[in-house]
């Protein structure tokens, strides 16, 4: 049995929880909220002061894993994330192994892999997504509730400029959609989100579609089977940086 660190978002939670359950690892486990995910530049500040307490022993949300006077080491940190917005680059740990899957987002760590991704990319123009932790954690993109997304953006920004902008983006990033893809895994149904999903589609005159996803990837990243086509494993002291090629990250001095 290995000892591992999870740092992840939260969007994923019940996912990951559904692996936890199966994995053959102690897995010791820290969810990131998923509004940083609008902010990849502060996302890349918080993940680098987490691994570092988690190095240090100062991390507050884990075991004592790490501490020189125990037994129990802790053998890499994972990451449940994917390179989202660049987010993940520059990050690097000190002393124990990083390992992040090759993934674009985490549409690619609910869909499966990097390759279903690009094939459903391909062939599905104009899609959003809705899974029950985009619902429970971040926007619905329904457009009643633009109201409280431009209230929640003047509260952070303070500033009618910014905010418009920001209102700009929200409004043409939904003008551009015309299918909502509900992701499911078959061990996690939520015929709940289905109803919803297919009623914000039919609210806003899109086509809906159920994707069956499929928990390999994220498993695989728990139980510590790491095919290097599916995932990065970044040495000690080396970083994580965007490949702009099919492999998505690579690592580099």
């Amino acid at each position: 049995m290995k000892r591992y660190k999870l740092i992840a978002c939260k969007v994923l939670q019940r996912e990951i929880a559904s692996c936890l359950v199966r994995t053959k690892n102690f897995i010791d486990l820290t969810f990131i909220r998923q509004e940083y995910h609008e902010m990849p530049k502060n996302l890349v500040d918080i993940l680098q002061e987490e691994i570092d307490m988690v190095e240090s022993g100062k991390d507050v949300h884990s075991g004592e894993y790490n501490n020189p006077l125990r037994m129990k080491k802790l053998d890499a940190i994972l990451l449940g994330y994917g390179l989202c917005s660049n987010a993940l680059v520059g990050l690097r740990a000190k002393s124990l192994p990083l390992v992040v899957p090759r993934a674009h987002d985490c549409t690619t760590l609910l869909m499966g892999s990097k390759e279903a991704y690009r094939e459903y990319f391909d062939t599905v123009k104009g899609t959003s997504f809705i899974t029950r932790g985009w619902v429970d954690n971040g926007k619905n993109f329904e457009e009643k509730d633009l109201d409280r997304i431009r209230a929640m953006y003047m509260e952070k920004y303070q500033d009618e400029d910014t905010v418009d902008m920001l209102m700009e983006f929200e409004q043409e990033s939904m003008a551009g959609y015309s299918v909502l893809t509900g992701i499911f895994w078959p061990e996690l149904p939520d015929p709940d989100l289905e109803e919803h999903g297919k009623a914000m589609a039919e609210e806003h005159g899109w086509e809906y579609r159920h994707y069956e996803g499929s928990s390999s990837l994220l498993f695989e990243l728990l139980n510590g089977d790491w095919d290097p086509e599916k995932f990065l494993v970044v040495p000690p002291g080396q970083t994580i940086k965007p490949s702009y090629d099919a492999d998505i990250i690579k690592a580099a001095p």
